[in-house]
């Protein structure tokens, strides 16, 4: 007798991530793989895909009870939807291949179907490049990233037994098993209970955290509309992807340490250059009290991120864009990040998301998106190569999805000493990333010049 498979309710802040999919601008991380080749793309793929599915949500579908999404397991699944494998013209590989890319990230994913896809595009004798689509709603991207740095194998044992230790524990055998197992819950019930009690001896402190919560929310609000004319346009719901990968991240990491500042503040001051160029290129008039905001993605976890699911929350950095001289600006995004990490608007972003009703959640992520015109990524990957199947894993870019209407999405991920950008962009935003990421290269040289002004030489930013 088959047993049919139980739902299980989906939590506030990943509902919140479903109900957010837009037509063309779905809510999904795409995460683009390069590894080094020849590779067997069928023993690859059947590979990843068995390990994908040690995690349940990669086996289940969303159903709506009574309008509650849920998860419940697929026993249909088609793994003819889900991995494919797309061949290109060998002549302009990656031109096609950023064209394929593109086309891919501006369709929604089957909601009858669990939330993920694989993309294989091959190369005769020679390397192999993934595309790996998953929606918000079953993960965020420390989470993601994690997921497939568990599915590498030199860490698929310690993998394995953490997934088998959080199952839950076997009943005790012999005679007192029973009895063990009954103090054993007492014992945890009165953890919980002194838990309690702990948390209502510190109900002052409670309060005053959740004055300084809606002081935050209101300071967020109250932020002006002053998204620049290019970056307000209507969305086409077509988007176009870039990328650079194999940037050489230890002079980044080097130049920090000289000039006393985060690698992350480096990557907000590139950023803010390259678009205060992009957008002196389209024409606009910048002085140098011109600023640009963005929302930041900020970790909310204790851990590494093994669980799936969200658990982060956003806070909006205004980027210094009319400044030219990279030293100055680099000194402002510097100050406003320190302030940025003092305050609890990230766990404010976090709160808000999926506890409140539906009509008044969209609003409130419409109102935070006008008051943003990108989403910037920052994620930490391993310090050494790692291998899936067998292959090396040379290279990962990812394109974090934007909610209330951003059209413009970057990214920066660090890997075995190099650094990937990406960068998303609907073509009524940015009609064409990669001028963008040329200007982030442009920014880079200011960089070098500014921790090396004897040195000619420059550091080279080229996407596909």
């Amino acid at each position: 007798m088959t047993t049919m498979p139980l739902p299980v309710m989906m939590n506030a802040v990943d509902r919140a991530w479903l109900e957010r999919d837009e037509p063309g601008n779905p809510m999904v991380i795409g995460a683009l793989i390069r590894l080094d080749g020849p590779v067997d793309a069928a023993e690859f793929q059947k590979t990843l895909v068995d390990r994908l599915l040690r995690q349940p949500r990669f086996a289940q579908r969303v159903v709506r009870i009574h309008g509650t999404p849920c998860w419940i397991r697929d026993d249909d699944m088609d793994f003819r939807y889900h991995v494919q494998v797309r061949r290109l013209p060998a002549r302009n590989y990656e031109l096609q291949l950023r064209k394929a890319v593109s086309l891919e990230s501006s369709r929604d994913l089957d909601g009858g179907r669990p939330l993920w896809r694989l993309f294989l595009f091959p190369q005769p004798d020679g390397p192999i490049t993934v595309l790996f689509r998953v929606h918000h709603a079953v993960a965020d991207g420390v989470a993601l990233v994690t997921l497939l740095l568990d599915s590498a194998d030199a860490n698929l044992p310690r993998s394995m037994k953490r997934s088998h230790a959080v199952r839950g524990r076997s009943p005790r055998a012999g005679p007192l098993g029973g009895l063990i197992d009954l103090l054993d819950g007492c014992n945890t019930g009165l953890l919980r209970l002194r838990a309690a009690a702990g948390w209502l001896a510190n109900a002052a402190t409670a309060r005053r955290k959740g004055w300084a919560s809606m002081k935050a929310a209101r300071r967020v609000l109250s932020l002006p509309d002053d998204i620049p004319p290019p970056l307000r346009r209507p969305l086409s719901g077509r988007r176009d992807v870039t990328w650079a990968c194999d940037i050489p991240f230890a002079p980044l990491r080097q130049a920090a340490r000289q000039l006393e500042v985060s690698v992350n503040d480096l990557f907000m001051t590139i950023l803010a250059g390259a678009l205060g160029r992009h957008l002196r290129r389209q024409g606009m008039r910048i002085d140098g009290e011109q600023s640009l905001r963005v929302s930041i993605p900020v970790n909310l976890r204790a851990g590494r991120g093994r669980e799936l699911g969200n658990r982060f929350g956003l806070v909006l950095l205004d980027l210094p864009v009319g400044v030219e001289d990279f030293s100055g600006r680099l000194r402002l995004v510097s100050e406003r990040m320190a302030r940025l990490k003092a305050s609890v608007e990230a766990r404010v972003t976090l709160l808000a998301a999926g506890h409140l009703p539906v009509p008044l959640e969209s609003r409130l992520v419409c109102l935070i998106g006008a008051k943003s015109a990108a989403v910037v990524s920052n994620l930490p990957g391993p310090h050494r190569h790692v291998r899936i199947a067998g292959a090396c894993m040379r290279s990962l870019a990812f394109w974090p999805p934007q909610a209330g209407g951003i059209g413009l999405g970057v990214s920066f991920f660090t890997y075995a000493g190099t650094l990937s950008v990406g960068l998303s962009a609907d073509r009524g935003r940015v009609p064409n990333p990669q001028l963008l990421l040329d200007a982030i290269g442009e920014e880079m040289a200011a960089l070098h010049h500014v921790v090396h002004p004897h040195d000619s030489g420059t550091p080279r930013v080229t996407g596909t």
